[in-house]
Parts: C-alpha cells; sequence; structure tokens
C-alpha cells in the first residue's frame, strides 16, 4: 500500500524530468545559418557558380579500366559567350570533346541522350566512393575548384564509358 500511495507523485516527478529534458536537449543553437541548414545538394554531383555560368550535378565516373568519365552540365545565364578550355581532375588534364559553346542558356552537357560534350580522364587514381578535385577552367569566367565524388560504373552509370 504504502508504494501505491507514492506511484503518483513518482510518476509526475519523472514526467516533468522528461518534458523539461525534452524541451532543453532539442533547442537548436546554431540559428537559422546553420551549415546543415544552408545545404542544396540534391543529387551526388556537386554544383557552384561563377558568375553566370552555372556548374550542375558533377560527378566522375569511375570505369574498370582505371580511367574515368565527367559526368555533369553547364550553363551560361550571360549574353556573352564563354567556353570552356579544360577539365583537370585529380591533377590530370581531361580529354576534352566538344564543338559547343556556352552561349545564354544554352548548356553544355557531359553524358546522356542530350550530351554534346564528353571528357575522359585517362588514369583516374581514385576509387568509387572518394572525393577528386576537380578545376574547370573558362575562356573569358576564369576558373572553378571543386571536389566531385566518384561513382562505380554501375546502376544508372552503367552505360557511361
Amino acid at each position: 500500500m504504502l508504494f501505491c500511495h507514492y506511484s503518483p507523485m513518482i510518476s509526475k516527478r519523472l514526467l516533468c524530468a522528461l518534458l523539461l529534458g525534452s524541451v532543453t536537449l532539442t533547442g537548436c543553437a546554431s540559428g537559422g545559418q546553420a551549415p546543415t541548414r544552408i545545404i542544396k545538394q540534391v543529387t551526388d554531383g556537386v554544383e557552384k557558380d561563377l558568375g553566370d555560368l552555372k556548374i550542375r550535378n558533377v560527378k566522375i565516373v569511375a570505369l574498370p579500366d582505371g580511367s574515368g568519365t565527367f559526368v555533369g552540365f553547364i550553363v551560361n545565364h550571360s549574353d556573352e559567350v564563354d567556353g570552356l578550355v579544360a577539365i583537370v581532375v585529380n591533377g590530370q588534364r581531361a580529354q576534352l570533346t566538344t564543338e559547343a559553346v556556352l552561349t545564354r542558356n544554352k548548356p553544355m552537357i557531359f553524358e546522356g541522350d542530350s550530351a554534346n560534350a564528353k571528357a575522359k580522364i585517362p588514369a583516374l587514381d581514385a576509387k568509387p566512393g572518394y572525393r577528386v578535385p576537380v578545376i574547370l577552367y573558362f575562356a573569358k569566367g576564369g576558373k572553378v575548384e571543386l571536389d566531385a565524388l566518384v561513382v562505380a560504373n554501375t546502376g544508372i552509370y552503367s552505360s557511361i564509358l
């Protein structure tokens, strides 16, 4: 009987302690500009802006022979025409093949059904799951540095050569 008499009091204290603990432990002191709140990467690929040049969904597909393929696209939102001069991946210059120039809202697309550019890295020297430095050089815009994810040549990337 003694235990039953004190049970409601103990449970009220326990409930208050849990309520107080949950309120204080779940508060976020980082504020509205917390680094985890402003992430906007929604794919494997990375993205970066260089003025009106928008580089999107950049990743590297590691091929079985040790080479790699650059995947992504670039859009120019300026009236001024620009050109992609070179791509350097993991310290190695990619073999760039394209006839496309970066005119206003005409994307340069690497890989896929509507591709108009290709960039091969002869000896990638990186395993899937790791990131490698990527530098894109533009004729007028300058250079952009990224850390791109290396993905395996399987699944949706199995058709990339």
